[in-house]
C-alpha cells in the first residue's frame, strides 16, 4: 500500500501547490488546463486478472468529489452499506472542490495513479487515453452487467468513450432536464409582485429587488442576479433561443461549453449567432443598471451559496438540489423564506428554456496499472444496481429511509445526514430522485417541467473540438464577461465572431458537421 500513500501525499502537497500559486496571483482557475506530458505505464493485459494476494482484501482507491455534498463522517453508514452490497473495499483520495479539475490533472500527471478516476471535464478520458493510461472495461463486462442493463446507458451514451473497440470510461449519463431557475418567492410577496413569465416582466421584478428593500432590513444591499460566470443568464440566453452553460461551479470566469444549433440543416456554434449578441445586449443593459451582481464572474460556488444564504440577490439557476438545500439554510434565520423554482422567461419571439445536459456529462475511468482490475468493475456494476442507487443518493435503508404503504419516507436520521448523504453518487441516476419523498424531490420534478434547449451537437466529438475546445471556451467566456460589464463594446462581436472561427471554430464546425450530415 505504500504506493496508495504517496498519491494521497502528493493530493495534499498540490493541494497546497495550488492554493500558493492563486494566493501568488499566478493561478487562473482555468479548469482546462492541459496535462503535463509525462512517461507513462504500460497498458494493462487485456484478459482480466486480480493481484491481490495473502488473503487481505484489497482497497480501491477512488479520485472523486461530489460538489454541493460535504464529505461524509469517518467510517459512516453509507460507506459501511456500499461496501457490504458490493462486497469491494474502497476509500476516496478527496481534493477540495474547488479547482478539482486542475488537481486531477496534477495528480495524473505524477504518474501515480488511484485506481478508479472521475473526470469532470468530458474530453478528459479522450486525452488520457492518448496517454496510454486508462484501462479497456470491455474484458469486465461479464463483471458489470447492471452497467450494461442500466437505463440511461444507451448504445449511443456507452459509445461515447468507445474508442476502436476498448471502452475507455462510464459514461455519466442523466435525463437532459436538470436545472432550475430559482426566486425568493418570499420577497415577490413582500412587494406584491407575481411570478414573471416574460423578459419585460422579469426586467420589472429586477428593479423591484434592487430599488425597493425587498429582505425589509433599512439597507441597500440587494442585488436582483447573481451566479457563476455566464451560468449565472442560463434563462435569458434560453429566452433568444440560444444556450452557454456549463460553469465549473469553482472557477466560473474560466469556463462554458460551446453548443450547436441546427440553422437550415446545418450545425453552427451557437456563439456566433444574431440571437446570442440580443441577449448580450440585454445583459449588458441590465448590468448598467446595476440588477446584476458584479461578482457573478468570479466568484466560486459557496460564495454564490454565502450571498444567497444571507439575502443579498434573489434570482439565481443552478443545478436542481440547490434550492431546497439553500431554502433549509435561509429559513435558519428567516423562517418565512420561501425558494421557488418558476419557468423560464419567455423572450421576444416566445422563446423560453433552459440548457439541457448532455447525454453524456462526463466521465469516470479505470487506471490501466490498477492491481485490482475485477474489484473496480464489481464497485462500478454495483453502483448501477438499484440498492447502490438507493444508497449512494439517499442512505440506508430503515437508518435513512423507510418503505411504508409502497412510498419511500425519509427519517430522521435523513435529515441529520442530509449534508452529505449525496456524497456516494458517483453516478448520475433519476430512479432514486423521484421515488424517496424527501425535501429534494419538488425540486427534482420541477425541472423536469421546464422546456430545454439542447446542443445539436450533442454526442459529436472530434480532433478540431479536442485541440481547440479549451482555448475557444477560454476566448468566449473572457470575451462574453467583457461584453457584459462593458469592457468591451458589443460592436466587437462580429470581430468576435471571425476570430472564433479563425481559432479553430471553423475547424470544430466543419468536422462535427461531416458526421451530423453522415447521421440524417
Amino acid at each position: 500500500m505504500m504506493a496508495k500513500k504517496k498519491v494521497l501525499a502528493l493530493v495534499l502537497a498540490l493541494a497546497m501547490s495550488v492554493t500558493m500559486l492563486t494566493a501568488c496571483g499566478t493561478g487562473n482557475g482555468n479548469s482546462q488546463a492541459e496535462p503535463s506530458s509525462k512517461t507513462t505505464p504500460s497498458q494493462a493485459e487485456e484478459t482480466p486478472s486480480n493481484t491481490a494476494t495473502d488473503g487481505e482484501a484489497p482497497v480501491i482507491q477512488i479520485y472523486y468529489t461530489k460538489g454541493g455534498a460535504e464529505q461524509p463522517p469517518e467510517n459512516d453508514t453509507i460507506h459501511q452499506e456500499i461496501e457490504k452490497g458490493s462486497g469491494v473495499k474502497f476509500e476516496f483520495i478527496s481534493p477540495p472542490s474547488a479547482n478539482y479539475t486542475e488537481q486531477l490533472h496534477l495528480m495524473l500527471s505524477s504518474g501515480d495513479y488511484p485506481d478508479i478516476v472521475a473526470f469532470n471535464l468530458l474530453s478528459d478520458p479522450f486525452v488520457y487515453n492518448e496517454e496510454g493510461i486508462l484501462l479497456d472495461l470491455t474484458p469486465y463486462f461479464d463483471l458489470m452487467p447492471n452497467v450494461l442493463n442500466y437505463e440511461w446507458n444507451t448504445e449511443s451514451a456507452m459509445g461515447f468513450y468507445n474508442v476502436d473497440g476498448k471502452q475507455i470510461a462510464l459514461p455519466k449519463t442523466t435525463s437532459t432536464k436538470r436545472y432550475n431557475m430559482v426566486i425568493r418567492e418570499d420577497w415577490l410577496d413582500n412587494l406584491g409582485l407575481s411570478v414573471p413569465t416574460t423578459l419585460d416582466e422579469l426586467h420589472d421584478v429586477c428593479v423591484a429587488f434592487v430599488t425597493k428593500d425587498p429582505d425589509g432590513n433599512g439597507q441597500d444591499d440587494t442585488y436582483a442576479i447573481s451566479g457563476l460566470g455566464l451560468d449565472s443568464f442560463d434563462y435569458i440566453f434560453g429566452a433568444y433561443g440560444v444556450i452557454l452553460g456549463e460553469a465549473n461551479w469553482n472557477a466560473p470566469d474560466t469556463h462554458c461549453n460551446i453548443y450547436f444549433k441546427d440553422v437550415d440543416g446545418k450545425l453552427v456554434p451557437m456563439v456566433t449567432l444574431p440571437e446570442m449578441k440580443e441577449a448580450l445586449t440585454l445583459l449588458r443593459d441590465w448590468y448598467a443598471e446595476g440588477l446584476i451582481d458584479p461578482e457573478y464572474a468570479s466568484q466560486t460556488d459557496a460564495i454564490f451559496n454565502e450571498k444567497y444564504e444571507q439575502s443579498r440577490y434573489g434570482i439565481g439557476t443552478h443545478w436542481w438540489a440547490w434550492e431546497p438545500l439553500r431554502e433549509i439554510e435561509l429559513r435558519k434565520t428567516i423562517p418565512e423564506a420561501k425558494c421557488t423554482a418558476i419557468a423560464p422567461p419567455v423572450g421576444p419571439t416566445g422563446i423560453s428554456g433552459l440548457r439541457a445536459v448532455p447525454e453524456v456529462v462526463n466521465g469516470v475511468s479505470v487506471m490501466a496499472d490498477t492491481e485490482y482490475p475485477e474489484e473496480c468493475a464489481k464497485f462500478l456494476d454495483y453502483m448501477h444496481t438499484e440498492d447502490g442507487l438507493l444508497t449512494s443518493y439517499t442512505g440506508v435503508k430503515d437508518l435513512h429511509w423507510v418503505l411504508e404503504d409502497g412510498k419511500y419516507l425519509t427519517t430522521e436520521q435523513f435529515d441529520k445526514d442530509n449534508k452529505w448523504i449525496q456524497w456516494y453518487s458517483l453516478f448520475e441516476a433519476e430512479w432514486p430522485l423521484h421515488k424517496i419523498e424527501t425535501h429534494q424531490v419538488e425540486s427534482r420534478r420541477n425541472a423536469l417541467k421546464w422546456n430545454v434547449i439542447r446542443d445539436d451537437a450533442d454526442g459529436i466529438t472530434s480532433e478540431a473540438k479536442l485541440t481547440y475546445q479549451a482555448d475557444l471556451q477560454t476566448y468566449v467566456s473572457e470575451t462574453f464577461n467583457n461584453m457584459i460589464t462593458g469592457r468591451t463594446s458589443l460592436d466587437e462581436f462580429d470581430s468576435f465572431v471571425e476570430t472564433f472561427m479563425a481559432s479553430g471554430g471553423q475547424a470544430w464546425t466543419d468536422e462535427v458537421n461531416e458526421v451530423y450530415a453522415s447521421k440524417k
